[in-house]
């Protein structure tokens, strides 16, 4: 990113009608805006938060539950029966992750371009298909093909929901309902722990182990809400069209308005353009708050998440539990980090804190981990090394939904934001997935040098190290831009340039 960016550089500058059109729609939003305030802007909060969070939620848990059972499958005998070794099931688990960064951005832009109302449930009923014929695997290469499909197929949900969030909500809103999407993420952790446990007791039933019912079961419920998808999720709220006068309709005629203005113009009243343009997912490739982003997103939090997603089944097993019983023993980190995950994000919603809280949950992980790594070379700690464990799952986890916020509120062009919050997440699935599936390794059980010793250094070096240079150039950007008057932005620049400049106009602010 270049503070020296021009107006020129942007492909299609408005025309003094469309600018017009917008002054227009400006004042009307401010009408809409007293007219909603109190009682009326609570109503449609929580229509939103109804319709949005628990269908957003629901599909990530289940893209979540259906990316990592892999964990829970290996304890039931998955690689004996397929033939796989523990190398061989690792780089199973990483191909997965080359399709499902390399589709992120392309699901991103289709999203963008299709809506969700179509490319939604498409994505979702597919992997569910996906999900339920890995029931039926034989060999290793067909797992492996399994395992390329369903990262093509899945690359939507994460970047997809962090996208429809964003255009329904005020960037002051997003982190809280991020949170509460990504929990689902975190809470897939004590589902799956759960749902594996009570799989377990069907081992055996008309000749099946009970890994294979584990893939079934899960995938058909998939299948099941991705086809639910078409009519839970609504489209983008600048295509959405109220059925006036009609019971179909789940907005009144001002709320759907105000609900396309409002986050339309919350940056002030030169609003970015919605028509999808290729130069916008360039801009984004051009940015370095995209690069910032993907090394925080990539070293802090895709890494560690994985890894402990992969392993965290067997690493409490090794503290000497049963296979079962381990699987129980994994649901209340789960539940704690989806708590403290939510928390950080309602918290950072309220102080309009993006970088404090990142490092809070960056610190907190840290903790974990390093207890973990010294703890679980002496037997008589296993309690404190489970404890380290609610920690590390929660602070590694917590991190995520800021991160996608943070990117949000700082690019403002729908396009744009859709094409930075798939890039970034290319090298953190790719990247992150691949690697964070392989640093725990079974032989080095169960001390695990490389894994620990990893995890650390990544937080440490990718992950703080860039959040802190991200902060202090948008602290910088935002210090010079302090210095020059309203008044003389806008005798010096046009409506037509300030909405062409996006977040490079010296009346935006960046969040920090």
């Amino acid at each position: 990113m270049s503070g020296s960016n021009s107006s020129e550089e942007k492909v299609g500058l408005p025309s003094a009608e469309v600018v017009e059109a917008h002054s227009e729609e400006y004042e009307q939003y401010l009408a809409l805006e007293q007219r909603m305030a109190g009682a009326p802007h609570k109503r449609l909060m929580r229509k939103l938060d109804f319709r949005l969070l628990p269908s957003l939620s629901v599909l990530y848990l289940l893209a979540s539950l259906d990316k990592s059972n892999a964990g829970n499958a290996k304890l039931f005998g998955f690689l004996e029966d397929v033939g796989m070794s523990s190398s061989q099931f690792n780089l199973a688990l990483t191909v997965l992750f080359f399709t499902y960064g390399l589709s992120e951005p392309v699901c991103n832009i289709a999203l963008r371009r299709f809506g969700p109302k179509i490319w939604f449930p498409i994505a979702v009923t597919t992997w569910g298909l996906i999900t339920t014929v890995t029931c039926v695997v034989q060999n290793y290469g067909g797992y492996i093909a399994i395992r390329l499909a369903l990262g093509a197929a899945e690359a939507t949900i994460y970047p997809g929901g962090y996208l429809l969030l964003s255009m329904w909500y005020k960037p002051k809103e997003l982190a809280t309902r991020m949170a509460i999407f990504y929990g689902a993420n975190t809470s897939a952790g004590a589902f799956g722990g759960a749902i594996a446990y009570g799989i377990g007791k069907l081992d055996g039933v008309h000749g099946w182990r009970a890994w294979r019912w584990l893939f079934l079961i899960e995938g058909l419920i998939t299948v099941f809400f991705g086809l639910l998808s078409f009519f839970l999720l609504p489209p983008f709220p600048h295509n959405y069209e109220v059925a006036t006068g009609t019971k179909k309709s789940w907005l009144t005629p001002d709320e759907a308005l105000y609900a396309k203005l409002r986050t339309k113009y919350a940056n002030g009243p030169h609003p970015p353009t919605y028509v999808f343009q290729w130069s916008d997912v360039i801009n984004a490739l051009k940015d370095r708050k995209t690069y910032l982003m993907m090394m925080m997103f990539w070293w802090g939090g895709s890494i560690p998440t994985y890894s402990l997603s992969y392993t965290l089944p067997t690493m409490v097993k090794n503290l000497g539990y049963t296979a079962i019983k381990a699987q129980l023993m994994t649901v209340p980190p789960y539940i704690f980090a989806t708590v403290v995950c939510v928390t950080c994000g309602v918290l950072s919603d309220r102080f309009r804190q993006r970088y404090f809280a990142i490092m809070s949950a960056y610190t907190l992980g840290l903790i974990g981990i390093i207890i973990l790594w010294i703890t679980v070379h002496h037997k008589h700690l296993t309690g404190v090394s489970y404890f380290a464990i609610f920690l590390a799952a929660a602070g590694y986890n917590a991190q995520a939904p800021i991160v996608g916020s943070w990117t949000s509120d700082n690019v403002p062009n729908p396009s744009k934001r859709a094409a930075a919050i798939g890039f970034l997440m290319v090298l953190g699935s790719v990247g992150g997935g691949g690697i964070g599936s392989n640093i725990y390794l079974a032989e080095q059980a169960p001390y695990y040098p490389l894994g620990f010793g990893f995890s650390v250094g990544a937080t440490l070096l990718g992950a703080m190290i860039p959040a802190t240079i991200h902060y202090v150039l948008l602290r910088r950007d935002n210090a010079r831009r302090d210095r020059i008057s309203k008044d003389e932005v806008l005798a010096t620049h046009t409506p037509e340039e300030l909405s062409a400049l996006e977040e490079y106009s010296p009346l935006f602010r960046y969040s920090t």
